[in-house]
């Protein structure tokens, strides 16, 4: 299914919150002796946020895990990195099966998309536009309890200590809370097992973003959270009104 024309949509929307401190790096940009050397990312106003993009990334890489252990054989995935479904030489003979056609954007579109696995066909590809969005998460309250840490660099051939490398770093409470929204573009009944997958991995704790996340910083879990699924059947009602609990899925 493409998204040249509005079929459904799928939203999720609640609270992520940090099960364990948060660390999203900044980085260092100035040469101030007192600011701390890794601070965590913050929006204009300085408030913490969780990138979308950041997450997706995070969903996407648990969500490619689980098909691939096999759990459903209806459902394939690819290493988008390594072993990607389409290649560019795929989608060049693609191209040139239809350059004299009439219809060719739409022809190309529709043959590039039946090529890709199921979780390119969510989470999109090279060639290909995601279908699914997560919005930055933003900071639920007026402000963040923000920690400050203290680090030592890790020699990669002793695997000890090195000497004088001492850092510090900030991280965001555990306990803080995001406001969370996700949605879905025109997805295929065959496919809804995937978004429930990355619905269940966010509900029960499963994943975890940001950098340190080896010493268990970063777990996240979406709490407190609604499903809506939008269809032809109530899209003007939804355009006209916004979300309504009428919208609201129970897939359980």
């Amino acid at each position: 299914m493409l998204l040249d024309k509005y079929e459904n949509r799928y939203i999720v929307k609640g609270i992520l919150r940090t099960n364990t401190p948060l660390h999203i790096g900044a980085g260092r940009d100035s040469f101030n002796p007192v600011q701390t050397d890794n601070g965590v990312i913050v929006d204009p106003i300085g408030n913490p946020f969780i990138p979308g993009s950041s997450l997706k990334g995070v969903l996407r890489s648990y969500i490619e895990s689980v098909v691939n252990s096999g759990i459903d054989s209806k459902l394939k995935s690819c290493l988008i990195v390594n072993k990607p479904c389409l290649t560019k030489d795929k989608v060049d003979q693609i191209k040139d099966k239809y350059k004299e056609d009439d219809h060719k954007d739409l022809k190309v579109a529709q043959e590039i998309y039946s090529e890709m696995c199921d979780v390119c066909k969510i989470f999109g590809s090279h060639y290909f536009a995601s279908k699914i969005t997560i919005r930055d998460c933003t900071l639920k309250s007026e402000k963040a309890y923000i920690q400050k840490r203290d680090g030592v660099a890790i020699d990669r051939e002793t695997g000890t200590a090195a000497d004088g490398k001492k850092y510090d770093y900030e991280q965001v409470a555990a306990g803080t809370d995001f406001d969370f929204y996700m949605s879905v573009d025109n997805l295929e009944e065959e496919r809804v097992d995937i978004f429930k997958l990355a619905v269940k991995a966010l509900a029960d704790g499963n994943l975890h973003v940001g950098g340190k996340t080896s010493y268990g910083l970063g777990n996240i879990q979406l709490v407190d959270y609604k499903i809506y699924r939008i269809t032809s059947d109530n899209l003007k009602q939804y355009l006209m009104e916004g979300l309504s609990d009428e919208m609201r899925w129970n897939y359980v």
